[in-house]
């Protein structure tokens, strides 16, 4: 059984028209770059043009346009395009590497953002393929002589050095990978031939390049120098490419190593047994190669470098920032992964002593690339975004949230704002008067507003208002932006004003705010996504973008709390925590999420306490506790006394600041133990005559003994003094008769007549008296006939703690 393949060839030049119609727009290269050939300084130097060019109106410059091109374009320095050593310097550009996302050789080989102060100024260039234009060429030869190639020889690093751009420093955009010790990259690429002799067409020298710059010293032969920046080695990966300082016009950067054993006994080698390599600096791997879809193709990526200069004892040093934003202008903070659209920043320290003695202080820059041998190879395309020094501006957003009283920016914890917050968008626009030569002319502004805004009109019907300020001499300006100017949520106008420091009217900062009303009519959260500003000028072109935020939908529902029922508690009840339950519910059939913060405002004993806790419900009502006791702590007895009624009031919020009515706890604190008896104040008996011959005298009615207790066994006794009339003696005593006949004198002991043990949380009373028949219970016995009148003696009721 048999298999077919089909093989497809990039359509490069569809892509690479496709990524020049899409480019971002970008400054005059004409006004600011000069495209000049190269001055060689060898004559078997084969890199004798320079291929690159410009396009859509000198926007876009083309460094390598088909198989083997290289070019370079550097800045011209009588119109002010220079890099100060002194200051702090930046540039922002676009680049284009292809989009070939399965064969990096279509991609190949790069780019490179070169500072240089070669004594061949604007006719300075290195070699192409691998070289990416700014490196020297790892010149490698063979004898041809009658049909046989041999003797294979590879400069050494002094002379590829040579042909490098000298006295330089370039920040790579590597986009091959060009290791010899590996079978899957390039064999030697042959660049000429040159016949030897005349008379003998057979005989002559082949002129190869190795493909070797990235490879790796894996066995550490070669030390690196002191003088290099940290984190630096032979070589350099990545799958989809890598960025990485290196110093192109020093011999030290360069070093012969092996190749790979496979590629030693591969006849497309010819016999070569090592290739030179290049230090690279700060190494990291990079997405520079299309990522996305065929529907949504990512072609350009954006890159920030700046020039820190050295002061303060410190190294100079190269940052930088790649894929740092996004085409339409929003920022890019997504580091996180490889895949997509990732961010990579980097600082590298570097030795500004490699740019030798600097005239003036005057560095040129600019990019040099080259492009592989691949058939149907991309495009390396630039668009410049700033040029250092001439104009150094940045903007920056935020928002206000006038009715919340805070600013959102893309460092804001807190980006929630509310249905109905009035809002200020603004754009703060500052020129750079230190490190700026010229002034920034003609600016106009195309500002994307976000959604989810009613931007309102003043009464003039103006949509915005640019506050202008001088901060050399202290001049300010307001300008109005009319609302005609604004078309389906894009603002754009030009200012009336430049920004800088040579003109004596122009300012040096604009603020530009837009009012509005937020606006969320759904019934849920909408996540407003960044939006971006562009400001661009004839010099410099400054972009910005919104930082994303969140519009909280509308929130017209109403919290109930359920009034409470009264509470007991036992004073200083060591298991008392006075758990308050709650009800909330909520109207409008809004429904509440388990993890949803509830506050409680609580007000008690002129004190106040605030606590949370989550809902713990999906339903349009929650059930729940506040633990006071734990909440107060300490203080707790001192609020909650013993035998008092205390209040307490308690307001809740919701996570949307939602308040509910206030309810009022009342809490009974009752005694923690109770004992008492209680006797009614007479026990009167029946009356007789003289001659009364009763045993037993009965008790009058009315007569009541109780006893009340709380968590307390009792136990109750009783005992009389003598009945007297004056000083005669009752002829009787008090007894106290049970049920079962059993009589008790009570002037002779205390007499125990009823107990319980049972252990009660409540308060209970026990009534004795009322299981007393008339011939039961306390009575009067006569023991003789006893002189008349009335007689009278004390009673003792005694309840004590059986326990």
């Amino acid at each position: 059984m048999a298999t077919t393949t089909t093989i497809t060839l990039a359509n490069s030049t569809t892509e690479d028209q496709e990524a020049i119609d899409s480019a971002p727009p970008g400054l005059d290269i004409h006004k600011f770059f000069r495209i000049s050939p190269p001055q060689k300084n060898v004559s078997d130097d084969p890199f004798i043009n320079n291929n690159a060019q410009t396009t859509k109106n000198g926007q876009v410059l083309d460094l390598a346009n088909g198989s083997g091109a290289y070019g370079a374009a550097w800045s011209d320095t009588s119109a002010g395009n220079y890099i100060d050593i002194r200051k702090d310097q930046t540039v922002s550009a676009w680049l284009y590497f292809g989009a070939a996302t399965n064969n990096e050789l279509l991609n190949g080989q790069g780019m490179a953002l070169v500072l240089q102060n070669d004594p061949r100024g604007y006719n300075a260039m290195g070699a192409g393929y691998q070289g990416l234009g700014v490196y020297g060429y790892d010149k490698a030869t063979t004898s041809y002589y009658y049909f046989t190639e041999g003797s294979p020889v590879v400069a050494n690093r002094d002379y590829i050095a040579s042909t490098a751009v000298k006295n330089s420093m370039a920040l790579e955009f590597d986009s091959q990978i060009n290791d010899v010790l590996s079978t899957r990259d390039e064999a030697p690429i042959q660049l000429l031939y040159k016949s030897g002799d005349l008379s003998n067409l057979y005989k002559g020298t082949y002129y190869y390049t190795l493909n070797g710059y990235d490879t790796k010293d894996t066995a550490n032969r070669i030390p690196i120098p002191s003088t290099y920046p940290s984190n630096s080695s032979f070589g350099a990966s990545g799958g989809y490419g890598h960025i990485a300082v290196t110093y192109p016009g020093l011999a030290t950067s360069y070093a012969l190593l092996p190749i790979g054993a496979s590629n030693q006994s591969n006849s497309a080698w010819k016999g070569f047994t090592t290739a030179a390599s290049i230090i690279h600096s700060g190494a990291k791997s990079a997405q520079l190669v299309d990522a996305g879809t065929d529907d949504n193709p990512i072609y350009w990526h954006h890159v920030t470098f700046t020039w820190k200069h050295a002061q303060d004892d410190k190294s100079a040093q190269i940052k930088y920032a790649f894929n740092d934003k996004y085409l339409d202008g929003t920022i890019n903070n997504d580091s996180s992964t490889l895949s997509g659209y990732p961010r990579v920043d980097q600082t590298v320290d570097v030795d500004p002593s490699v740019f030798g003695s600097i005239k003036d202080n005057k560095l040129y820059w600019g990019f040099t690339g080259a492009n592989g041998s691949s058939k149907g190879v991309y495009s390396k395309l630039v668009v410049f975004e700033s040029i250092p020094a001439l104009v150094h501006a940045d903007a920056k957003t935020n928002i206000t949230d006038n009715t919340l009283d805070k600013v959102i920016t893309d460092d804001s914890t807190d980006k929630s704002i509310a249905h109905g917050d009035k809002l200020t968008i603004n754009y703060d626009i500052n020129y750079d008067t230190e490190n700026s030569r010229v002034d920034w002319n003609n600016i106009a502004a195309e500002i994307d507003l976000p959604s989810n805004i009613n931007y309102d009109s003043d009464s003039n019907g103006n949509i915005a208002a640019i506050n202008y300020k001088n901060s050399l001499n202290g001049n300010t300006k307001t300008e109005y932006i009319s609302g005609t100017n604004l078309t389906s949520q894009t603002l754009k106008f030009k200012l009336a004003e430049n920004l800088g420091k040579v003109s004596n009217t122009a300012y040096t900062s604009a603020n530009i705010s837009i009012n509005g009303t937020a606006e969320n009519t759904t019934d849920h959260d909408i996540d407003v996504p960044e939006e971006p500003a562009k400001f661009s000028g004839e010099n410099q072109i400054s972009t910005t973008s919104t930082p994303e935020f969140t519009v909280a939908y509308q929130k017209n529902w109403l919290l109930t709390f359920k009034n409470p029922a009264p509470i007991n508690i036992v004073y200083n009840d060591a298991n008392e925590n006075l758990n308050l339950p709650t009800h909330l519910s909520y109207d409008k059939n809004h429904h509440f999420k388990a993890e949803d913060p509830i506050r409680y405002d609580i007000s008690v004993g002129n004190k106040t306490y605030t606590t949370s806790t989550q809902a713990n419900s999906t339903d349009t009502s929650a059930i729940g506790t506040i633990p006071l006791r734990s909440i107060i702590g300490n203080d707790f007895w001192n609020i909650f006394k013993e035998k008092t009624t205390q209040k307490i009031t308690v307001t809740a919020t919701d996570k949307d600041d939602i308040k509910s009515n206030t309810v009022t706890y009342t809490v009974n604190v009752l005694q923690n133990k109770f004992l008492n008896v209680n006797a009614s104040k007479d026990l009167d008996f029946q009356d007789v005559n003289y001659l009364s011959t009763n045993e037993y005298l009965k008790r009058k009615n009315g007569f009541s003994v109780s006893v009340t207790s709380l968590r307390n066994p009792w136990k109750l006794s009783v005992s009389t003094s003598e009945i007297k009339k004056g000083n005669v003696n009752f002829n009787g005593i008090l007894v106290y008769k049970k049920k079962d006949g059993t009589v008790y004198d009570l002037t002779s002991e205390e007499v125990p007549i009823a107990e319980n043990d049972v252990v009660s949380d409540q308060l209970v009373t026990t009534v004795i008296s009322k299981d007393w028949t008339d011939n039961t219970g306390p009575l009067l016995k006569q023991t003789g006939i006893s002189e008349a009148g009335k007689y009278s003696g004390t009673v003792t009721w005694y309840v004590t703690n059986s326990i």
